[in-house]
């Protein structure tokens, strides 16, 4: 019995999301130093062991570091920018792409399992629907109806109190999320991979988990770039 349930895809699947989250959380909330550095060890292992899996160009290659520089680095980057930047005045935005990224994708499972009848690009990826799309949608915007505002830092600070520009908002971060999702499974598709990699047991390699993370990372960091130009 207990060897079925530690072999259940699903079981695998909450306890290493459980464990990664609190490794996370607890590194986030310990020290600047220490989530800075889990950070880059993300784009260390996505660098080194996953994304030269996905791509034609080699380690040696200037076209591989060309590419890379714009994914996975500048998203990892950006992660790193708000943790460094932006943990003291405004606590909570750096950990904004983590928690918004994966309420879409639970909204989006549990209305895709539920009711997703109208498939999205299933030769790329059979799980997306239409109906999954919009339970993501739906599950950002109530998320950031309440999370948003407690974020203190600008452009957003100004537009807390606009539901139009939280609904705006949550849809852009919707679909950023799931075009980060696709982004890599269509790589990974071209490859002919089920998984990024193996390190993560029930969710597969680093990239399969934070792919729409670092998709989100950038658009936040580049909505705060231009707001200081």
């Amino acid at each position: 019995m207990l060897k079925e349930i530690l072999n259940n895809e699903n079981f695998k699947r909450f306890l290493t999301g459980s464990i990664l989250g609190f490794c996370f959380f607890y590194s986030y909330f310990h020290t600047t130093l220490l989530f800075t550095f889990i950070l880059f060890a993300l784009l260390l292992i996505i660098l080194f062991f996953e994304w030269p899996k996905l791509i034609n160009y080699q380690l040696n290659s200037y076209k591989f570091w060309l590419i890379s520089f714009f994914y996975p680095i500048l998203p990892v980057f950006s992660l790193i920018y708000l943790n460094i930047f932006y943990r003291e005045q405004d606590f909570i935005l750096p950990l904004y792409p983590f928690i918004v990224s994966w309420v879409a994708d639970t909204g989006a499972y549990i209305l895709g399992k539920l009711f997703g009848k109208h498939k999205i690009c299933p030769t790329i990826s059979p799980g997306k629907s239409w109906q999954g799309l919009f339970g993501g949608f739906i599950s950002v915007f109530i998320f950031n109806i309440f999370f948003l505002p407690g974020i203190k830092s600008a452009p957003f600070i100004f537009y807390l109190n606009n539901i139009y520009f939280i609904l705006l908002f949550s849809f852009l971060v919707t679909i950023i999320s799931f075009f980060g999702d696709i982004f890599i499974s269509k790589l990974k598709r071209n490859k002919g991979l089920k998984d990024t990699g193996s390190l993560l047991p029930g969710h597969g390699g680093l990239l399969d988990r934070f792919d729409s993370v670092l998709f989100v990372a950038v658009l936040i960091f580049i909505i705060i770039i231009f707001n200081k130009l």
